[in-house]
């Protein structure tokens, strides 16, 4: 195999000796298929590969948000790619939502992301429990004895700061338990402020980035993915293939990820409607879980507040009590902690269900679309 790369920016697609590059490019190397995943890319490889002859030309879309329904867009999705993968189904919705005829359903593909699972299993196999202990404070050498785990980008997006509300109410409820945060982000230091101000002293745990995630889903009994909205939540299945019990808030394609009940009765977790007072900050516009973004004309969903707005932003804190819809998800993790075998049957139908996202699965699938 051979590596060319390429140098393109937001604008390149402006760039008409870029595109004549590309375009001449794609006709000496004589390729056949040329596959996209960033709108830049789009806009600038799509126009040159469709001049080139390129037989495939794919672009792979994974976005949550809305596709503008804009003249270069209907050109894109309509005349230039041949052929667009979206990893979920509530990506096809975003698709199309601002218009349903941007492209011909039947050349919409559905291909979800995928995992190593040999790797992930490798990894986990090779951790050990206690590894997680040296990331802890002192206090917390000895764990509590229900251990809740969230790994991702310490944004306001990923809404960990629901996830300190949730254990300052599952704290008051009696339960042992703490929280743990991996990952790093602009956010780091307001969650920070945020989990003192709720006293929770050594029970919110932020860990940092995590190169090596194995130890931490050896060491936790639930996942929660706090997210407002999510591209796909690979994360979920990461979970699920350590056989943790997830739970999560029914955005986006989430509710394709989580399912209560399967054919045997058991589910792989649980989700919950999205607070109300975090609807106005999503961009997913969902029949599920009772969920809708406020519109802006032509079905175009919202987006979260800009940065001049980040006052908006701020959440609640200290005593008081906000975020009231969290009371449903603190009575499944308390019913989960006092009957762990049923963790265990969730753990276990989610690992059964991760397994479908294996990265053989679909680069077969590709495979097949490419022939």
């Amino acid at each position: 195999m051979r590596i060319l790369p390429l140098a393109l920016g937001r604008y390149s697609f402006l760039n008409p000796l870029k595109r004549a590059r590309l375009t001449r490019l794609f006709k000496r190397e004589g390729v056949d298929a040329v596959i996209m995943n960033l709108p830049a890319d789009l806009k600038a490889v799509a126009p040159a590969a469709r001049a080139a002859g390129v037989e495939h030309i794919v672009y792979r879309r994974g976005s949550a948000l809305p596709v503008r329904d804009s003249l270069l867009n209907r050109r894109l999705y309509g005349k230039v790619i041949t052929r667009l993968i979206v990893n979920s189904e509530a990506t096809r919705r975003q698709v199309l939502i601002n218009n349903p005829a941007l492209i011909a359903p039947e050349r919409i593909t559905m291909l979800p992301n995928s995992l190593d699972t040999a790797a992930f299993d490798e990894a986990l196999q090779a951790a050990k429990r206690s590894a997680i202990l040296s990331l802890l404070p002192a206090p917390l050498s000895s764990p509590p004895t229900f251990l809740i785990g969230n790994a991702g980008r310490l944004t306001r997006q990923k809404g960990q700061h629901l996830l300190l509300h949730l254990c300052r109410r599952l704290l008051d409820a009696g339960l042992d338990c703490a929280v743990i945060i991996a990952g790093t982000g602009e956010r780091e230091a307001e969650l920070q402020g945020l989990a003192k101000r709720l006293g929770l002293g050594d029970r919110a745990v932020f860990t940092g980035f995590m190169a090596d995630l194995a130890p931490f889903w050896r060491s936790i009994d639930l996942f929660v993915l706090s997210s407002l909205w999510e591209g796909f939540g690979s994360v979920l299945l990461e979970a699920m293939l350590a056989r943790r019990p997830v739970f999560a808030f029914a955005v986006s394609n989430i509710p394709e990820l989580i399912f209560e009940g399967g054919p045997d009765g058991i589910g792989n977790g649980r989700l919950f409607p999205l607070p109300a007072e975090e609807i106005p900050y999503c961009p997913d516009i969902s029949d599920r879980g009772g969920l809708s973004a406020p519109a802006t004309g032509r079905g175009q969903a919202s987006s979260p507040p800009s940065p001049e707005k980040r006052g908006a932003w701020r959440v609640p804190g200290g005593s008081e009590r906000a975020y009231s819809s969290l009371d449903a998800m603190v009575r499944a993790t308390l019913e989960l902690a006092a009957h762990p075998e049923s963790g265990k049957s969730m753990g276990e139908a989610g690992r059964r269900f991760a397994l479908r996202f294996s990265q053989e699965t679909c680069m077969s699938r590709l495979e097949e679309l490419l022939a």
